[in-house]
């Protein structure tokens, strides 16, 4: 399999795509009105109206959102993800069909038009990314502004005007994830969440948006560090990277590490931090109660009740 050079949510921009400057703010997309034909949509970028009953959609929020349409009923003609090599919890069956483009891989706004889409959905980033009035003229064009998982799972069922179905389906998992939080007893787990990047370059995790940490959260587990040890240490969406020297803050019960063995160097960036006398000091290490997480593996609601198993699992 390939390996990527680096996994970032960035195009490479190649010409015919906007200049990958910061998103927006993004605001929750909400349906305003609907006809027999047509609804209008309020989100990020204003007001659009969409086909009631559109036949070919394009999305644009990686295996997040590609996971979501298909859940509810919705194949597209196409989408971008992270890695073509490795499509966690997809089957080829629901994917005939559906024109996969790597993100970090060139593709134009040309092939998006030649998917003759008639609608385009995708999360702010990735819309700002290609530019929202490019889009447009190719087909009406809405973005998700989803804080967490479960939001964006609403909002965009409730753009296809699912709104009972996904009000029913987050009912269900919230009970779910109640039951596991209750079972592993959440609150009496301190945890250290990381992941250790190409270099070494250890990152410390506690909170999402990246849904291993954003899940554990929810569940009520303690992170360690603690918010007294994290004085002093800039965190950015839910993460803080740090020096080799500091991994001692890891020093949790349990360690879950949110790795992923086909970006390039990663593997090998593990294995050397797992030799450091820094590494072999960390209670967790020391205890055996050290798992790994897929990072990318847990797309869309399916994702987040694979992740309740293998918590359950790493937890049992």
């Amino acid at each position: 399999m390939r390996k990527i050079l680096q996994l970032f949510y960035v195009f490479l921009c190649a010409g015919v795509l906007a200049a990958c400057s910061s998103a927006p703010a993004a605001t929750p997309l909400v349906v305003v009105s609907e006809t027999a034909d047509t609804r209008l949509i309020e989100h990020t970028f204003g007001q659009t109206e969409i086909p009631t009953q559109p036949q070919r959609v394009f999305a644009l929020g990686e295996e997040g959102l590609l996971a979501n349409l298909l859940d509810a009923g919705i194949k597209p003609v196409g989408s971008n993800v992270n890695l073509l090599e490795a499509l966690p919890l997809f089957s080829a069956a629901e994917l005939d069909g559906v024109a996969l483009y790597q993100t970090s891989s060139q593709f134009s706004l040309e092939e998006i038009a030649k998917a003759e889409p008639d609608l385009i959905i995708g999360n702010v980033f990735f819309i700002h990314t290609a530019g929202y009035e490019k889009l447009s003229q190719i087909a009406p064009t809405i973005a998700i502004g989803g804080n967490d998982p479960l939001e964006s799972y609403a909002q965009t069922l409730a753009a296809f005007g699912l709104i009972d179905k996904a009000s029913a389906d987050l009912a269900a998992f919230e009970v779910a994830a109640a039951s596991l939080a209750q079972a592993i007893d959440a609150p009496a787990r301190q945890v250290s969440v990381a992941a250790i990047y190409s270099g070494p370059s250890p990152a410390i995790f506690v909170d999402g948006p990246q849904t291993p940490p954003w899940l554990l959260k929810k569940l009520g587990v303690q992170f360690i560090p603690t918010e007294a040890e994290r004085e002093g240490i800039t965190f950015r969406d839910g993460r803080a990277f740090v020096s080799l020297e500091r991994v001692d803050l890891l020093h949790g019960e349990e360690l879950i590490l949110l790795q992923n063995p086909l970006i390039e160097g990663e593997p090998e960036a593990l294995a050397k931090i797992q030799q450091d006398p820094l590494w072999a000091q960390l209670p967790a290490v020391q205890n055996g109660q050290v798992s790994v997480l897929d990072r990318l593996g847990y797309p869309g609601l399916r994702g987040l009740y694979a992740l309740l198993a293998d918590v359950q699992t790493i937890f049992e």
